[in-house]
């Protein structure tokens, strides 16, 4: 059995963001994992609920949280009923956000983790949010282990092409159209130009060579959104991260939004019991 707790914490630009804490049954010394989303992503999208919610059961204090700019708000987290945040994103933003996360986890320490073990903490990304994730585990000391699901492994290769970069410049928008929600959600140039700013920074390749921590990239063979490639090259770049392939599994792991069972995927399932082997070994 599982407990929730819903709260906020600011993040990026003094932007306040939802978070969701799921407590194991026995929550003495229980470590600590973060769950980050991907792009157009938020913490209650899908089955990510269940998914925090075994991971519970495994006996880890989950916080599921959305990052500051992903388009939701404190009143509203699923979904982009904020736009303009959506706009003002960039990959910055987000890596700041861990360090805010990590901030207000200390800052809560007699309370919402009291006993918990602050000394274990470990980041799992989806996604734009897993390389995120491998950004942060070389950035914070406090993430001792990083976790990838379906992981990009080079944030500039996700641009457009030179020419819808030049006409997105001129605009000074680039609107992408979701087509789950139908709504036209706007970025900024601001976001090219602030990862050409920080090109070095915003390096997973740097950042995973730098990072002596332990590695797991999990990625699903049928995987149509980020190639299964990008797991080979992760791994390639350190002799701490290992790779498993899920076979039969798509990008989102065979889940969508919404999702209205209890049960998730056999492809998820596989993903959880790896990931939380690996977090305890």
């Amino acid at each position: 059995m599982t407990n929730k707790v819903n709260s906020t914490f600011v993040g990026s630009a003094k932007r306040s963001t939802a978070l969701s804490i799921y407590y194991p049954e026995i929550k003495e010394d229980a470590p600590i994992l973060l769950f980050a989303h991907g792009f157009k992503g938020f913490k209650d999208w899908g089955h990510f609920p269940q998914i925090q919610q075994m991971f519970a059961r495994e006996g880890f204090v989950v916080v599921a949280f959305n990052f500051s700019h992903n388009g939701g708000t404190v009143e509203n987290p699923i979904d982009f009923p904020d736009l303009e945040a959506f706009s003002l994103n960039t990959y910055q933003k987000e890596l700041d956000d861990i360090g805010f996360l990590l901030n207000w986890i200390n800052s809560k320490k007699e309370t919402l983790f009291a006993r918990t073990d602050l000394d274990e903490i470990s980041l799992l990304g989806h996604s734009r949010g897993g390389g995120i994730a491998l950004l942060a585990a070389q950035k914070y000391a406090e993430i001792k282990k990083v976790v990838t699901w379906a992981a990009v492994a080079d944030f500039m290769e996700r641009l457009p092409n030179e020419m819808e970069l030049k006409e997105w410049e001129r605009n000074g928008v680039y609107t992408i159209t979701n087509g789950r929600t139908k709504q036209q959600m706007p970025m900024k140039f601001d976001f090219v130009q602030n990862l050409r700013e920080n090109v070095k920074q915003l390096s997973i390749e740097n950042a995973v060579k730098n990072c002596p921590k332990p590695m797991l990239i999990i990625h699903g063979v049928n995987d149509e959104t980020v190639d299964v490639e990008n797991a080979a090259r992760i791994q390639s770049w350190s002799e701490n991260a290992q790779v498993e392939l899920v076979e039969n599994c798509n990008h989102t792991f065979n889940g969508k939004h919404p999702w209205n069972s209890d049960e998730v995927p056999e492809a998820t399932i596989k993903a959880v019991k790896s990931s939380a082997l690996f977090l305890k070994s």
